[in-house]
């Protein structure tokens, strides 16, 4: 070593750094005092300086996700075909297309739309036409590119009449334009407020893989509807585990390494499918599986378990009593409202949803469209309402139940004032009535002739009501002669039929899934303390469909889900009161169907004309009472506390629980901050 170019020598600058054995030799010089002194110090020192480190390198880096780990999902049911063309009709088939398909556009976690594959869009023309360019780095599963003529191939793949896609009827009428390798143009006929949504439930398709399928060759191809589709989203298909009877057992996805936004932090997750809630409920309480929507009416303790979260989520949905407006009792708007007023809906939602759901009083749902306001003119529960309209429409508690009566009669009315020697065919019915008495009139003798056998025979027939004809007239025996108060008692007593009575009853049909037969039963039971006596008929899906489709129901227990954008139409509409149409009580309104064309026509859904809109259809909905709006369910969503970045508070349905998938993550690292 040298300074300055001169060499040095010193023995002390060339002495190494005390060895142990010295440092030990060190220790031994000095007493027990100095040593206990020197090693507490050393001991605070070396505390001191792992503290400042740690703490230096705690403030200059910040936690974040990082892309490893993998969890187990469970799902009821099984998988039919991961094929956007026909995925969305079925639960199981959508969320799988949600996790490994895109979209033009999609949902955040507060149930919003926003674009997807979209890039940028504008509204033009009022509305009628939306310009928009599409992500240019996107790839298919395979490595080939997407671009806007896969966009153009599947919405003309749906719109084909003979591939019978469920998404078929939101779009007829819409022509795609191509502008550019990446550019488009929708054009809509008129406008209307919810495209937008329409474009997120649509799933794009590889051009490139179905381009020369027909009919059959979609329907029946595996490979690519289920063991691997060709896929553009978050995740694909890795794996298909199948049972010895060909059912599926799991479905392994994989992130995608080349999705085109934010690639997924979780790289791997299997997708369990069991046979009932029952099987799934208790292996996620066992930990076989990590998160798994649960029926809203299954009662668990998180107390007992504290690995797994809980997640209410609100979603557009709601639950009613659809009353067939077009059956005798349902008719009448009065009976209808007393129904309403005698259901304790809050107690449902307790005892058979377990508290998790909000009350319906309309069924455009202003607890989930914020720019909706609660209706003033609500049907709350009040059963002191309630009797009275039922009384006034005749229909009178009597032995605990709600009966009506009705006297029946021919039509026929004595009114000619009749003695010996009238004749006629006035004469001719009274010789009928009496003739049914032979006490009265031995000789039944019919012949539009008053002699003296009908004399006598009226004389008799008044001393038998003498109360009622010779009494009040200051009379003793009967004159013979038929006058007012014996013309108004032959009316009370001849060609009437018995009375007829009719109790208050009638049968809801609902599915045989557990949650809708608990909420049946309740109703039973609430209807039975005021008189109105229900039957339930439960049914499997086949059945329900036909009930449904023919329209063969008084009352039906069903639900319906709705878009996070409103659109009444499908659900009120009087054309829609025939399969396929969804208007379940078969209501009819021509101003209300005005009114729900009208909302349709303004390109922005939160247009304020619009909303004046909803609330006048809102008002009408209610006032009229066509159905019983019960409830809107939670969707229940459990996951393993080692899942974070799970932010959701609205969904759209079940399948957009993984709307923000990209943003879950289990593993996590620090990265430095610069500043």
């Amino acid at each position: 070593m040298s300074i300055w170019g001169q060499k040095i020598s010193d023995p002390i600058l060339k002495k190494k750094s005390p060895s142990l054995n010295q440092w030990a030799q060190f220790l031994k010089v000095l007493n027990k005092k100095e040593r206990i002194f020197f090693l507490t110090s050393f001991v605070v020192f070396l505390a001191s300086a792992i503290f400042l480190i740690t703490s230096f390198y705690h403030k200059n880096t910040t936690v974040v996700p990082n892309d490893s780990g993998s969890f187990k999902y469970g799902m009821v049911g099984q998988p039919r075909s991961i094929n956007p063309l026909y995925a969305y009709s079925y639960d199981i088939d959508r969320s799988l297309t949600e996790l490994i398909f895109s979209s033009l556009m999609g949902y955040d976690e507060n149930g919003n739309l926003v674009p997807d594959l979209i890039k940028e869009y504008h509204l033009a023309d009022n509305g009628r036409t939306i310009e928009f360019s599409i992500k240019e780095n996107v790839k298919w599963s395979d490595g080939e590119q997407l671009n806007i003529d896969d966009v153009i191939f599947t919405i003309h793949l749906v719109q084909d009449s003979d591939f019978m896609s469920p998404l078929r009827a939101n779009w007829q009428g819409i022509e795609i334009e191509k502008t550019s390798e990446y550019k488009g143009l929708i054009k809509l006929k008129q406008s209307y407020s919810g495209i937008l949504e329409v474009m997120a439930n649509l799933k794009i398709m590889p051009k490139h893989i179905w381009e020369n399928a027909t009919v059959l060759d979609i329907a029946s191809n595996t490979q690519y509807n289920l063991l691997s589709p060709v896929s553009s989203g978050a995740y694909k298909v890795s794996q298909v585990e199948q049972k010895n009877d060909k059912t599926i057992k799991s479905i392994t996805l994989v992130a995608n390494k080349n999705y085109y936004d934010q690639p997924a932090h979780i790289q791997k997750i299997q997708i369990v499918f069991f046979d009932n809630q029952n099987d799934l409920y208790n292996s996620i309480k066992k930990g076989a599986i990590d998160a798994a929507e649960i029926e809203n009416s299954l009662s668990f303790d998180l107390s007992k378990n504290n690995s797994l979260n809980q997640y209410l989520l609100q979603s557009p949905s709601y639950f009613n009593i659809f009353l067939n407006n077009n059956s005798g009792i349902f008719k009448d708007k009065n009976i209808r409202v007393a129904l309403s007023e005698s259901i304790n809906k809050q107690e449902i939602i307790d005892s058979c949803l377990i508290g998790r759901g909000t009350l319906v009083d309309s069924p455009l749902l202003p607890n989930f469209y914020d720019e909706l306001t609660n209706p003033e003119n609500a049907i709350t529960y009040n059963l002191e309402k309630a009797d009275e309209l039922l009384n006034n429409a005749g229909y009178a508690l009597k032995d605990g139940v709600r009966q009506k009566t009705l006297q029946k009669s021919t039509g026929f009315k004595f009114t000619q004032v009749m003695q010996t020697g009238s004749s006629g065919a006035e004469v001719k019915k009274l010789q009928e009535c009496l003739a049914q008495d032979p006490s009265i009139y031995p000789s039944g003798n019919v012949s539009g002739n008053f002699g003296t056998d009908t004399k006598n025979a009226v004389i008799a027939f008044q001393e038998k009501y003498k109360d009622e004809i010779l009494t009040p007239n200051g009379l003793t025996n009967g004159t013979g002669k038929v006058s007012a108060a014996t013309i108004k008692k032959l009316n009370e007593v001849c060609f009437v039929e018995p009375a007829e009575t009719t109790v208050l009853s009638f049968t809801i049909k609902t599915s045989d899934y557990g949650p809708l037969i608990a909420v049946a039963k309740n109703l039973k039971e609430q209807l039975a303390k005021i008189g109105i006596q229900i039957e339930i008929e439960t049914l499997d899906s086949l059945e329900m469909k036909r009930v449904i489709r023919e329209r063969d129901y008084e009352a039906l227990l069903f639900g319906e889900k709705l878009g996070v954008i409103p659109d009444p139409l499908p659900y009120w509409h009087s054309s829609q009161v025939i399969d396929p149409g969804f208007n379940f009580s078969l209501y009819q309104n021509i101003e209300l169907d005005s009114l729900l064309e009208k909302q349709r026509t303004y390109s922005d859904p939160f247009n304020p004309e619009r909303l004046k809109t909803l609330q006048s259809i809102q008002t009408t909905l209610v006032n009229d009472a066509p159905a019983i709006y019960l409830y809107s369910p939670y969707n229940i969503f459990m996951a393993n506390k080692k899942i974070k970045g799970i932010n959701l508070n609205k969904i759209a349905d079940s399948s957009k629980i993984f709307s923000t998938i990209e943003n879950w993550y289990i593993g996590e690292k620090r990265i430095w901050t610069v500043k």
